[in-house]
C-alpha cells in the first residue's frame, strides 16, 4: 500500500513520542509511543514483570528507560 505525501506528514503529526534516555551513555531520543507498547507487549508475553518501557539504544546497546 503506498500513501500520498498528505497521508504520511498526518500519520507522523499524530505520532507521539516519549522521552527515552540510555542510563548507560546517557543517549537521548524520542521514540513513538506505539514502538514502545509492541516491545512491553513481547517483553510480558516473555515473563517479564517489568511493567516499564524501555528499548535498545542505538548509540551502546544498553537499556534505554522512559526519560524523568
Amino acid at each position: 500500500m503506498e500513501y500520498t505525501e498528505e497521508e504520511l506528514e498526518a500519520l507522523i503529526e499524530d505520532e507521539v513520542l516519549i522521552e527515552m534516555k540510555c542510563e548507560s551513555c546517557g543517549y537521548e531520543e524520542g521514540v513513538p509511543d506505539w514502538i514502545l507498547e509492541e516491545f512491553l507487549g513481547m517483553e510480558l508475553s516473555s515473563g517479564s514483570k517489568d511493567r516499564r518501557y524501555s528499548c535498545q539504544c542505538p548509540n551502546c546497546n544498553k537499556t534505554m528507560f522512559r526519560k524523568e
